[in-house]
């Protein structure tokens, strides 16, 4: 109220001493908000920087945390790596990654490996052959739950689409793959045998895999690859031959999976394969590949070559 023209008129809302006057709630409102703002913003960029340094990418190693680490069997190891959370490493089937680090001696190793699980989120799982005097492998093994590795990807030339391996930019059709592998050489296998199963109301191409080990216990992802066989009967086979068996090798409950007692040879081969090895030449939608250690590779391509593999069109076999 006012009494006279010289008196003051006092208002609550324009008085900076009472703690509800509007220009200052006003202030304090907009300040608060300006700060969550530039939170909200801060964390955002934060956490955008974060999300791009651990993301993987095809030419530059970038660090990934190690979530386990562990011996699965004798000198093999699975690696499970974490990638970022909430997301899943889309590796196309055929493509690898490649895993680098400095080593205590200062060197710096790198090798390219096959995920054998790329689709569950926020993790990519590695089986890794540890040599003796491995250096890369070696090192690997020596990881904790918390540590890093460098990795890039997807590396590699090969790529499986529907029916098909991209060469390049070259296409090659693959309506039936045969798949020789040994030891860890199975990731590889493993990899396209997922791609095509995982869409077969699709895909209907036809797979057959021998897998070699020493012993039994030696056979990776046995109860894995199992289960693929028994429910995907008419358009997985999978051949499993080790060197020394036990006695309860081939006493398997399923009778999807062959139990075979020694060596990849011609005749293994052969007495599993489709009716087309009949044909000469092979049809050009005929493809098979392996993959294992060295010496395995030497005459698992020889058997390939032996059957009809890479004569005349060498395309159609691959080293996985």
């Amino acid at each position: 109220t006012t009494t006279n023209s010289d008196a003051i008129v006092w208002d609550r809302r324009s008085d900076p001493r009472d703690p509800m006057s509007f220009p200052l709630a006003t202030a304090v409102v907009a300040v608060s908000a300006s700060l969550s703002i530039a939170k909200v913003v801060s964390d955002f960029i934060r956490t955008r920087r974060e999300r791009l340094a651990s993301e993987i990418h095809p030419k530059e190693f970038r660090p990934v945390t190690v979530a386990e680490a562990r011996e699965i069997a004798p000198g093999v190891l699975l690696l499970i790596l974490r990638v970022p959370e909430g997301s899943t490493f889309h590796l196309p089937p055929g493509k690898h990654v490649q895993l680098a680090a400095t080593l205590p001696d200062g060197s710096f190793v790198q090798r390219s490996y096959t995920p054998v699980e790329t689709t569950i989120p926020g993790r990519l799982d590695l089986l890794i052959r540890v040599y003796p005097n491995g250096k890369m492998g070696t090192h690997l093994k020596g990881l904790s739950k918390g540590d890093t590795v460098l990795m890039r990807g997807p590396t590699g030339k090969l790529q499986y689409t529907l029916s098909s391996f991209l060469v390049g930019t070259h296409a090659v059709p693959a309506r039936d793959i045969l798949m020789l592998a040994g030891g860890t050489g199975i990731t590889p296998m493993v990899q396209i045998v997922k791609a095509v199963l995982r869409n077969a109301a699709h895909d209907r191409t036809r797979l057959t895999l021998v897998y070699a080990s020493s012993t039994p216990e030696d056979v990776l992802l046995y109860h894995e690859l199992c289960a693929l066989a028994e429910h995907h009967r008419e358009q997985f086979t999978l051949v499993l031959t080790v060197s020394r068996p036990n006695e309860g090798w081939g006493k398997a409950p399923s009778s999807a999976v062959v139990h075979e007692t020694g060596r990849i040879c011609p005749e293994m081969v052969t007495k599993h394969m489709p009716s087309y090895l009949g044909q000469r030449p092979f049809p050009d939608w005929a493809v098979a590949g392996y993959c294992g250690p060295p010496a395995f590779e030497a005459c698992a391509k020889g058997v390939l070559q032996s059957i009809g593999f890479g004569s005349g069109n060498a395309v159609n076999l691959f080293r996985w």
